[in-house]
């Protein structure tokens, strides 16, 4: 029986530094989207609406990729639920709560309730069964908590005491995000084409955020609106494309353990981008509870890695 052929160590090295690459670019993405969001906000443009319309549109761009590599989405009902359980929970509900909060948290602390994401999935995980508890689990679930009671606790840990309720608030979305993961593995079909699922998930989400928009009297046209307003509507559809075309690629390359580690950069990009275009100012518990999380996310990742 014929040796299975290893790839040469020099495309080794060249898949390894494309995948690096664009996890860069798309954790400086990610968090560009919160900027935008409450630049929009703060000129006067509707939260939920700017959650609404980026997802409608990527979600259409991505589906019209689809259809043009010979995928055709199915709408099987194994499908649809894959597309309604992961789009709800993963996407449109953290994104509803995220952009509700968009002028009433500072953009760090929006980025930094992200990176919990990784260490709930975890949680999640293991009370659904399909993971299961080790030591470095333990220790990052820990971690993560710990993180968080640093923040919340002390009266001088945020820029104003009140906004203890809003950081609260905000924590419902990597809650939603971590059930959104484990509801992926549960749910997707194997053989559904990333392109398709990403399509569809997007679609799904902007079909829950429609009737929240239209409820809250945020539906938003853009004809008369604010060209500055409507400009910062197009590049969220942007870069919600291509942070997702960048998140298929990255897994497609390396993997989805690789992916994670971008929680990293996202949360220090998005600390970056509020220091530099807001002026946001952090304490000494803010940094250290966000330490204490990205330690969280460091753990769970070993703690996948081991072996069973």
């Amino acid at each position: 029986m014929a040796a299975k052929q290893r790839p040469s160590a020099g495309l080794e090295t060249r898949v390894g530094a494309l995948s690096l690459s664009l996890m860069l670019a798309g954790g400086i993405i990610a968090p560009l989207r919160f900027v935008l969001n409450k630049i929009a906000v703060d000129g006067g443009g509707a939260p939920f609406a700017f959650a609404f319309w980026p997802m409608l549109f990527a979600g259409t761009v991505l589906l019209g990729v689809a259809i043009l590599r010979g995928e055709m989405p199915r709408l099987k009902f194994t499908y649809i639920r894959a597309y309604l359980a992961v789009g709800i929970f993963a996407m449109g509900a953290p994104m509803a709560v995220l952009t509700f909060l968009a002028d009433k948290l500072p953009q760090g602390l929006i980025s930094m309730v992200v990176i919990l994401a990784p260490t709930l999935t975890y949680f999640f995980a293991i009370l659904l069964g399909v993971d299961r508890l080790k030591l470095l689990s333990i220790a990052g679930l820990a971690a993560g908590l710990g993180g968080i009671l640093v923040i919340v606790l002390p009266d001088v840990s945020l820029p104003e005491p009140d906004m203890v309720w809003w950081l609260l608030l905000a924590l419902l979305a990597p809650l939603l995000l971590g059930l959104g993961n484990v509801l992926t593995a549960l749910v997707r079909p194997p053989m559904m084409p990333p392109t398709v699922f990403a399509a569809g998930m997007l679609l799904a989400a902007a079909a829950l955020l429609l009737p929240i928009m239209a409820a809250s009297g945020q539906f938003y046209f853009f004809a008369g609106a604010d060209p500055g307003v409507n400009w910062n509507f197009l590049y969220a559809t942007l870069l919600n494309a291509i942070f997702y075309v960048l998140f298929l690629e990255i897994v497609r390359l390396s993997g989805p353990v690789f992916f994670s580690q971008m929680n990293y950069l996202s949360v220090a990009a998005g600390f970056g981008w509020g220091m530099i275009l807001f002026g946001e100012r952090y304490s000494l518990y803010v940094w250290g509870g966000t330490a204490l999380m990205a330690m969280s996310v460091l753990l769970l990742t070993l703690g996948a890695r081991a072996k069973k």
